[in-house]
């Protein structure tokens, strides 16, 4: 369900679905779950876009963790700022020190400790694994959803934590009653 545009100065824990076209642009069609934001800026990691060409072993073994089942892990890109960090969006049945929980139980930890717990089978039920973040500067986010640069919508776990490979953010826009087609004649910079 789509939040009114007036209810803007307090995100944390909605999507946001890009309406910019489809270009080479990092963020067309993403998805961004939104974990903070306030009246300071805004910040979220993009769920729906892998990184297909990730050394897996490498990306592990640099942030010291040793594993044998790496093969499963799917790796996303959570956005160009922070890239050199690993968020980890994660459904709250597992919690460690570190762990912050966002809304509706989705939880977000950035401490390598929780890869290692995922890489020996344990940890989250529900985990989204990614390289960098979004963030947005004080009413930076709220003059774009203002300009329709981004659709705000409510927390859903099945597009969340779904299937990794679907078009998640045709299966958001379909959910709110939008068509994909409808935003191909806007532009703008989100």
């Amino acid at each position: 369900m789509c939040i009114n545009n007036n209810d803007i100065r307090d995100l944390t824990g909605k999507v946001l679905l890009s309406t910019l076209p489809d270009t080479r642009d990092y963020l067309s069609k993403s998805m961004v779950y939104l974990c903070s934001h306030d009246k300071n800026g805004a910040m979220g990691i993009i769920i729906n876009k892998l990184i297909p060409s990730i050394d897996v072993r490498s990306l592990l073994k640099n942030l010291k963790v040793r594993t044998q089942d790496l093969e499963r892990l799917d790796i996303h890109f959570g956005g160009i700022e922070e890239i050199d960090r690993c968020f980890i969006l994660h459904s709250d049945d597992y919690m460690s020190s570190s762990s912050v929980i966002i809304k509706n139980h989705v939880a977000l930890t950035v401490n390598d400790d929780i890869l290692k717990v995922i890489t020996s089978n344990g940890g989250p039920s529900k985990k989204i694994i990614c390289m960098g973040c979004c963030i947005w500067d004080a009413d930076q986010l709220e003059n774009e959803v203002a300009s329709s640069h981004w659709i705000p919508v409510d927390q859903d776990e099945a597009l969340i934590f779904g299937d990794t490979r679907a078009d998640k953010w045709s299966k958001a826009l379909l959910k709110i009653g939008s068509k994909t087609n409808m935003f191909s004649d806007i532009q703008g910079n989100a």
